[in-house]
């Protein structure tokens, strides 16, 4: 989008011809919050997007007004846009927007908020690796940050892995789509040398032969190299996560006290 500067931006407002932006910065239509963000890192090079603005473009999503922004001169707040007087980490050029580093978006952000964008955006099997190169644009984590980062589930992929992963947190130390030989297996008690799969339903459906024989080979290499493998249904870990921890519990401990087959609890049966 064409902008306007000097001058010419406040005659041609005056005739009705341009949208006052900020001062200094007029366009000539209504901008939607992508044309304005592109306009934004053009004419200030130094800024980027920041908190939930950030986060949507990280996520493939489109921002909204106000765009959040942040750079080290400040901007005077508008209709437009709001700006964290900040200088951006290790931005990140997104078609023409810049954006700052990830981990500093969150700072702008509600905790909350901030946990569940993570999860979203540090999700697959580089999680670690990719978290890890996020932050080395920071010498230490605001306290905020780091409260994040420790609510965080990085590199789960679905719902009930973070569940499972949330629920068994008090318990062991637990790393996510972690690769064990060969193979990535959803979590892993590395203490205990526990290998956990949480098998949706949608995925049994479409198994098919090579499937079927490619986990059979990935269970056995999980017992050759010393670790002992388990696997839980995305339903039973909706309705009897309390089931699960205690058998996971049971096993790392080499407890004795088994727990009753399904047809006893499991909502399937009874």
């Amino acid at each position: 989008m064409e902008k306007i500067v000097g001058r010419a931006g406040p005659l041609a407002a005056a005739k009705g011809e341009a949208i006052k932006i900020t001062r200094g910065l007029y366009l000539p239509n209504e901008p939607t919050p992508l044309e304005l963000a592109k306009v934004v890192s053009e004419h200030w090079p130094d800024c980027a997007l920041d908190g939930y603005s950030a986060g949507m473009i990280f996520l493939g999503r489109k921002p909204g007004f106000p765009l959040q922004l942040i750079r080290e001169k400040g901007l005077e707040n508008t209709r437009y846009f709001v700006c964290r007087r900040a200088r951006p980490k290790g931005v990140f050029p997104y078609d023409g927007i810049n954006v700052c580093n990830p981990l500093q978006a969150v700072e702008a952000m509600e905790e909350k908020h901030a946990v569940t964008f993570l999860e979203k955006y540090l999700a697959g099997g580089d999680a670690e690796s990719r978290l890890r190169l996020l932050a080395m644009d920071f010498r230490r984590f605001p306290k905020h940050t780091q409260r994040v980062l420790d609510k965080a589930i990085i590199g789960a992929d679905s719902v009930p892995e973070k569940s499972l992963t949330r629920a068994l947190e008090p318990f062991f130390k637990v790393r996510n789509n972690v690769k064990i030989g060969p193979y990535r297996w959803d979590l892993l008690l590395e203490d205990n040398k526990i290998a956990i799969e949480v098998d949706g339903y949608a995925y049994h459906r479409g198994e098919n032969r090579r499937q079927f024989e490619l986990d059979r080979q990935k269970l056995n290499d999980v017992v050759h190299r010393g670790y002992t493998p388990l696997h839980f249904t995305a339903t039973t870990i909706e309705h009897h996560i309390d089931e699960v921890v205690e058998q996971v519990r049971g096993v790392a401990g080499g407890n004795r006290r088994y727990l009753d087959p399904p047809w006893m609890w499991h909502r399937m049966f009874v």
